[in-house]
């Protein structure tokens, strides 16, 4: 009779278990699946392939969503939620954009209320997204005094990842630069441009992800790189082309020549994710980068990294090493940054990925 009991105890606990361990199987697929499309969002974005990317990054929206709604603790997967909405904002329009914006911003405030060293940064980031909106709806002088709240947010953030922190300055710095650049403020505009370069390259440093594969020592370093570093990409490639070109146009070669190894550098490592229109864009700034050099020694010591299949008078000096040039990245750049300050001209944006993007 116990032992009869017995039995007839555990079915009921084994049929109990059932629909929690099927619950708990499909929140691990749809885990597993916003990963998937998550990470094919970001690849497809790197590469230029913007319909791809939308739809990676709309399923990626929707299956967050499904996990959040479906979950027994929510809470649980309130970032995969907000970093969803961060990221498909840009494939909407200016009000849905913002309003997507909004939500994820929220969504951040309150993790941040619980985990500020985790997630404040990630909350700053959504609100450059927002000064982007906001230019794009036509009120850039708006975006602009956003931004630099947001420059001075970052600063004061509490971190746990300081690399992660300075590469979201050096991007609002970017898009801060570009701004002042468009409404004619252009010797801050060149200044805050730097100053995120010196960020960029500093983080670059610090992290040691350069593994130089081939002979221009750029091929594939991106794709080791954290997931951070390689969303600013392009962004800190278009502003490397735009402060090469300006100090080429006033005759600083020094600064001129350190923003070009900026620029073939990080372009370099676009480019070999394979698209065709990155290599493009990394053959045309190489090209760019060697036209501005119009008399020899006016780059300063040392050549910059150049294009595969360049003609051998482009190729690093003897000895030359990514580490060394990301550390003239940073050494040159307080020189260039102070330059700029006096600088009078106007941006350029006669190169691929030389518009804020």
């Amino acid at each position: 009779m116990f032992m009869a009991r017995r039995k007839r105890w555990s079915g009921r606990d084994a049929r109990a278990e059932q629909p929690a361990s099927r619950a708990a199987a499909r929140l691990s697929t749809l885990a597993r699946r916003y990963d998937f499309h998550r990470g094919e969002a970001m690849r497809a974005e790197l590469e230029g392939s913007h319909d791809k990317a939308t739809k990676h990054s709309g399923t990626a929206l929707r299956i967050s969503r499904e996990l959040y709604a479906v979950a027994r603790d929510p809470a649980q997967h309130q970032p995969e939620l907000a970093a969803a909405l961060c990221a498909h904002a840009p494939y909407n329009g200016t009000s849905q954009a913002i309003a997507m914006l909004t939500e994820s911003a929220g969504l951040y405030a309150g993790l941040a209320a619980a985990d500020a060293a985790s997630y404040e940064v990630p909350r700053i980031d959504v609100l450059t997204r927002v000064a982007l909106a906001i230019d794009a709806a036509g009120a850039t002088r708006d975006a602009i005094d956003l931004l630099r709240e947001i420059v001075g947010m970052y600063i004061k953030a509490p971190v746990s990842d300081t690399g992660e922190r300075d590469v979201g300055l050096a991007r609002a710095r970017f898009h801060l630069g570009y701004l002042l650049l468009k409404t004619g403020m252009a010797a801050e505009g060149l200044a805050e441009t730097d100053t995120g370069l010196e960020l960029a390259a500093d983080v670059l440093d610090r992290l040691a992800v350069l593994t130089p594969t081939g002979p221009d020592g750029t091929v594939g370093w991106l794709t080791t790189a954290p997931r951070h570093l390689q969303l600013v990409a392009p962004e800190w490639a278009a502003a490397a082309v735009r402060s090469m070109i300006l100090h080429a146009d006033a005759g600083r070669w020094p600064q001129a020549a350190t923003s070009a190894r900026a620029a073939v550098l990080v372009s370099g490592g676009l480019a070999a994710l394979g698209a065709e229109t990155l290599r493009d864009a990394h053959s045309a700034i190489c090209a760019k980068a060697r036209s501005l050099s119009r008399a020899p020694g006016e780059w300063g010591d040392g050549q910059f990294p150049h294009a595969q299949g360049g003609s051998g008078g482009d190729r690093p000096p003897e000895g030359y090493s990514i580490s060394w040039s990301t550390k003239r990245l940073r050494e040159r750049s307080t020189s260039a940054s102070a330059a700029a300050r006096s600088a009078q001209c106007e941006p350029s944006t006669d190169l691929p990925g030389s518009r804020s993007l």
